[in-house]
């Protein structure tokens, strides 16, 4: 259970963070910023997997 609230908080950070990156794109090419967003929003999903579970075994699974 507690991977997934890891992976939540890392998907929203994520996300908001792909949104940020999208609309500075935006100001340079508006189609261009929908690719961006859609690779970064993709991305960020398996990047925040990685590390949820990294963060989940190294540090709360050790203090049980």
């Amino acid at each position: 259970m507690s991977v997934i609230l890891v992976f939540l908080v890392l998907v929203v950070l994520g996300d908001t963070a792909a949104v940020g990156v999208s609309a500075i794109v935006e100001r340079f090419s508006q189609p261009a910023s929908l690719f961006v967003f859609l690779a970064l929003f993709v991305a960020v999903f398996w990047i925040a997997w990685q590390i949820a579970v990294y963060i989940t075994e190294r540090y709360i699974l050790r203090q049980n």
